[in-house]
């Protein structure tokens, strides 16, 4: 049995689906929305049941409910779900780290693949990165193969402003310079990674980083989506005296954001890279092009 924790989320929903068109035994993990005994289970869980998954619930602070969605179990995919409306985000992730460790160590699983994050070799001034380098180093603690997937930038950060390139032709970028590219990636290229993981045999703890098909600047992203809107668009840096309020405004904690723009400026700055040397590293297939067409398709921009 393969366990998918975010089973919902940009990453572990491909891992889920890629998994079960391999004709693999899947069991999804979604949050205690409702229960497993509610007389109207949750949407989520007959979508994947429909799929031919099994589904648990557990809160991912909950080490009991982890171990009971983690029975007859050889191989998990691990993820950090979100804090960004949480004061401290990065305590959430230390707990979150520990309840998977102390279930996973409780069981019979046989390996473990962990999304984690380009950068997360730092032990300071990454943001919110730090969040999967706590994890990376909590999960160092365990006995069987791990796999730390360090992805790079998600392209899918750009799809709150997809929208705004459709209707003013411009691309607000945190990024900065605009010309300078950076490794992007899809989170359907991670999930693909994380499966290719996931159905390997290999001992320790290891680490791949996953670029993207290749390095893109802002100015690249917006040629993409000027190609795929059929209009002009242009990248157009955001002044950084704007991201602490413009972060919020996306939702996140007054302190998440000042993560986000931590993390924010060690990319820009050119101290969040992958390590490289001695690194395995892989490639994802989907362009910017390809992935700004989808996302103008999804969100009718045009």
């Amino acid at each position: 049995m393969f366990v998918v924790f975010g089973a919902t989320g940009q990453t572990g929903s491909v891992v889920a689906d890629t998994l079960l068109e391999k004709k693999l035994p899947v069991r999804v993990v979604l949050r205690l929305a409702q229960s497993a005994t509610a007389k109207h289970p949750d949407k989520a869980a007959d979508a994947w049941q429909a799929k031919g998954a099994d589904v648990a619930f557990a809160d991912v602070i909950d080490a009991d409910a982890i171990t009971k969605a983690l029975d007859g179990a050889i191989a998990v995919y691990a993820m950090n779900p979100p804090a960004y409306q949480a004061a401290d985000m990065f305590t959430v992730a230390k707990n979150i780290g520990a309840a998977y460790v102390e279930a996973i160590a409780r069981s019979n699983v046989q390996k473990v693949v962990l999304l984690s994050s380009v950068g997360s070799q730092h032990a300071s001034g990454t943001g919110n990165i730090m969040t999967t380098h706590f994890l990376e180093n909590i999960f160092g603690g365990l006995t069987i193969p791990v796999t730390c997937l360090r992805a790079a930038y998600f392209m899918e950060n750009w799809n709150g402003v997809a929208a705004v390139a459709a209707a003013k032709g411009i691309l607000p970028s945190f990024l900065q310079p605009l010309e300078r590219p950076i490794p992007m990636v899809a989170a359907k290229d991670i999930g693909r990674t994380a499966v290719e993981a996931l159905t390997e045999d290999w001992t320790g703890k290891r680490i791949i980083e996953l670029h993207g098909a290749a390095d893109y600047s802002p100015n690249d992203v917006a040629a993409a989506f000027a190609a795929a809107l059929k209009r002009d668009v242009q990248a157009v840096a955001l002044p950084e005296s704007e991201w602490q309020a413009t972060i919020v405004g996306f939702g996140a904690s007054p302190e998440a954001a000042n993560a986000w723009c931590e993390m924010l400026r060690g990319f820009n700055s050119g101290y969040i890279v992958f390590e490289s040397n001695g690194i395995e590293t892989r490639k994802g297939q989907t362009t910017i092009e390809a992935f700004a067409a989808e996302t103008v398709k999804a969100q009718n921009l045009i």
